[in-house]
C-alpha cells in the first residue's frame, strides 16, 4: 500500500508512506518519504530503523529538515515495521543499506547527495553503511552511537546483563506484535513476556539466560549473545568493517551506556570536518538533570541547541560541493565538565594537555598521592554470588529508563556499608582537580575462586557525605588476562572505568570502591571458571586487594589544567 498526503504545513511538502524499496534478493523494505513539494531536486537525509518509523521521524525533527530544503527518507530495516524479511541484529545491514542508499541517490527528485541521521542502533546501522564507501554519502549525524557489536553486549568480559536484556525484551515485544498482525495466536507468549518484564533481573537469576521465554523463540539473537562470550570469534565475524573518511557529527552523553563507544568511533573518524559533542546526559533525551544532579543552565542551553547544530551540519554538507573541505565552523571537540558545570572546547580527543596523575590505594582505606612503602597485609572481603552488590546508577539502559537509580550519578553511601565493598578515600582536596579523558585502575589482587570479576568505581564524595558515582568498570579475569589464573595467585588487573570530564572541587574527596559484582548491570561471575552455571553451583570467593611497595594498586587520572569555559 502506498499513500500520498500533504503534510500539515500545506502543499509546500509531500509525505509518501509505505513506499516500497525492492532489494536484489526479492525482499521489499518499506519507507516513509517526506520532501519539499515541486520538481526541483533536493538532497536526502536517510535513517534506517528497527523501531517504529514515526518515532524516528519525530526524534530527528523531520519537519525542520524539510523546511531547510532536504527530503527525509526513513526506512524500516529488514524484518521490522512494514518491511519484509527477518530482523537479525548486525546481520545484512551493510548490503541492505548500500542498496537503500543507491535508491535514495537515484530518485528523480533527488540531487544524488545523501546524508545520514542516526541515534543508538540507527547510528550503528549508518556505520555499516559508511563502510560501503558509496560516493553519495556526504556526512552523518550519529548520537549515542554504539560501536562493534561485542561492545554493545559485553564490557570488560562481563555481559551487560540489565541493558542487553532490556533491549532484547523490547525487540521481542515488537516481534510478538508482528506475529499477532499476521494472525498468529500469541496470547500465551504475551503473558510470558509480561511476567518477564515485570522482573527482568529476577528472571535472569532464576532461569538459564539462554532459555528465557519468550526471547528464545521470538528473538533468537539473545541466545547467541549469552552463549558466545566476549572472547568468542563469533563476535569478530560481526565487527564493524573499516570505513573511509566521512564528515560526522558525533554526540555522546557522559552517562550513556555507549559513551566510550561513541568516543572510540570519533577516534576512528579521520575526516577533518568531523566533530564531537559530549554532554551530561544518558541514553534518553538530553537535558540538564540526570540522577541526583542538576547540571544547571549551561547544560540546558547545550541540550537545546543540539538539534539546530545537527540540522546545520547536515544541510551544510548536503548542499556543499563534495570536495572534502570543512563546511561547518565550530570547535572540533566540545565537552561538558561536570562538577564545574561548564562547556569546554578542545582541539582533540583525548585532550593533548591531559597529564596522568596517580593515586595509590592504601591499607588503611586511604587513597594517597604517594606510593605505599614496605610490606602490608592485603584488604580482604567475601564475595557471595547469591547476594551480589546492587547496581546504583551509572551507564545503563535499564527498563526504568534514566530514572529510579537506573542511570546517572546517584548516592552510593549505602554500598559503602556492605562488607563485600572495599572503599579507599582521599583526604579533602585542597584545590580543584579537573579530569578529562580515560580513567583506569590497576588492581593487584587475588582470589581463591577459579575465576572472578573485579568491579571498580570512581566516586565523588561531597563535604556533606553524599557519594556520587562518576564511573564504574569491570574486569572478568579470564577475559582480560587471556585465561584462568590459578587460585591464590596475585596478579595485576587493569580495570578500565571509561572516559569522563569531571571537576572534583576543593573540599571534595576522591573515592575508589572495589567489589566483585554490580547486578544487574553485569551478569554475576559464577566463580567456577565456566561462563555460566546454575544457581546451585555458584561459588563463594574470598578476595584480596594488595597495596604495598611490591603490589601497588593505583588509580590513574588524566588531569588537565584549568581553562576558561566555552560559551
Amino acid at each position: 500500500m502506498r499513500s500520498v498526503a500533504p503534510e500539515s504545513s500545506g502543499p509546500t511538502s509531500l509525505v509518501e508512506q509505505l513506499v516500497p524499496l525492492p532489494l536484489a534478493d526479492g525482499t521489499v523494505l518499506r519507507a516513509t518519504v517526506h520532501r519539499p513539494a515541486g520538481d526541483a531536486p533536493v538532497p536526502v537525509v536517510l535513517a534506517l530503523t528497527p523501531y517504529p518509523v514515526d518515532a524516528a521521524r519525530q526524534e530527528m525533527g523531520e519537519q525542520g529538515l524539510v523546511d531547510r530544503g532536504l527530503a527525509v527518507v526513513v526506512v524500516a530495516l529488514r524484518g521490522t515495521g512494514a518491511s519484509e524479511g527477518t530482523f537479525v541484529p548486525w546481520a545484512g545491514h551493510l548490503e541492505d543499506a548500500r542498496e537503500v542508499l543507491e535508491w535514495c541517490a537515484t530518485r528523480p527528485w533527488a540531487t544524488g547527495a545523501v546524508v545520514g541521521w542516526g541515534r543508538s542502533y540507527l547510528a550503528q546501522t549508518l556505520l555499516y553503511l559508511a563502510s560501503a564507501g558509496h560516493p553519495a554519502l556526504r556526512a552523518m549525524h550519529l548520537a549515542v552511537c554504539p560501536g562493534d557489536p561485542v561492545d554493545v553486549a559485553y564490557r570488560g568480559g562481563a555481559l551487560l546483563l540489565g541493558s542487553s536484556l532490556n533491549w532484547a525484551a523490547a525487540m521481542t515485544r515488537g516481534a510478538l506484535a508482528r506475529a499477532a498482525a499476521r494472525g498468529e495466536d500469541v496470547a500465551a507468549e504475551a503473558a510470558q513476556w509480561e511476567t518477564l518484564v515485570d522482573d527482568l533481573a529476577g528472571a535472569a537469576r532464576r532461569a538459564p539466560l539462554a532459555d528465557l521465554a519468550p526471547l528464545a523463540r521470538r528473538f533468537p539473537a539473545w541466545r547467541d549473545w549469552v552463549t558466545h562470550p566476549a572472547s568468542d570469534p563469533w563476535w569478530r565475524e560481526r565487527a564493524l568493517p573499516p570505513r573511509p573518511p566521512v564528515p560526522t557529527l558525533f554526540v555522546a552523553g557522559w552517562h550513556d551506556i555507549f559513551c566510550d563507544l561513541t568516543l572510540r568511533q570519533f577516534g576512528t573518524s579521520t575526516h577533518p570536518a568531523s566533530r564531537l559533542v559530549v554532554g551530561p546526559w544518558a541514553h534518553g533525551a538530553p537535558w540538564r538533570a540526570i540522577g541526583e544532579v542538576d547540571h544547571g543552565p549551561a547544560a540546558a542551553r547545550g541540550a537545546e541547541r543540539l538539534g539546530a547544530e545537527a540540522v546545520d551540519f547536515l544541510v551544510a554538507h548536503a548542499t556543499a560541493a563534495h570536495d572534502g573541505v570543512t563546511v561547518h565552523d565550530a570547535p572540533r571537540v566540545r565537552v561538558f565538565v561536570m562538577g564545574a558545570d561548564v562547556w569546554r572546547d578542545l582541539d582533540a580527543w583525548p585532550p593533548r594537555e591531559a597529564e596522568p596523575v596517580t593515586w595509590h590505594l592504601a591499607p588503611d582505606g586511604g587513597l594517597v598521592p604517594d606510593a605505599v612503602e614496605g610490606q602490608k597485609a592485603p584488604s580482604t572481603f567475601r564475595h557471595d554470588p547469591h547476594d551480589p552488590v546492587p547496581t546504583v546508577g551509572g551507564r545503563n539502559l535499564f527498563e526504568q529508563g534514566d530514572a529510579a537509580r537506573g542511570a546517572g550519578p546517584w548516592d552510593r553511601r549505602r554500598l559503602a556499608e556492605r562488607p563485600d565493598v572495599l572503599t579507599f578515600t582521599s583526604e579533602p582536596l585542597t584545590e580543584d582537580v579537573t579530569v578529562i579523558g580515560d580513567v583506569v585502575v590497576h588492581l593487584v589482587a587475588a582470589t581463591d575462586a577459579a575465576d572472578t570479576d573485579w568491579v571498580v568505581s570512581l566516586v565523588d564524595v561531597h563535604p556533606d557525605g553524599t557519594a556520587l558515582g562518576v564511573l564504574e568498570g569491570v574486569a572478568r579475569v579470564r577475559d582480560v588476562l587471556g585465561g584462568l589464573v590459578p587460585p591464590g595467585e596475585v596478579r595485576e588487573v587493569s580495570v578500565e572505568l571509561g572516559a569522563t570530564a569531571q571537576a572534583f572541587t576543593a573540599g571534595h574527596r576522591l573515592r575508589v570502591d572495589v567489589a566483585s559484582s554490580s547486578f544487574p548491570r553485569f551478569d554475576v561471575n559464577p566463580g567456577t571458571g565456566a561462563a555460566v552455571a546454575p544457581p546451585s553451583e555458584l561459588r563463594v570467593a574470598h578476595q584480596e586487594v594488595h597495596h604495598d611497595a611490591a603490589h601497588p594498586s593505583r588509580l590513574v587520572l588524566p588531569v588537565v589544567p584549568a581553562a576558561p569555559a566555552a560559551d
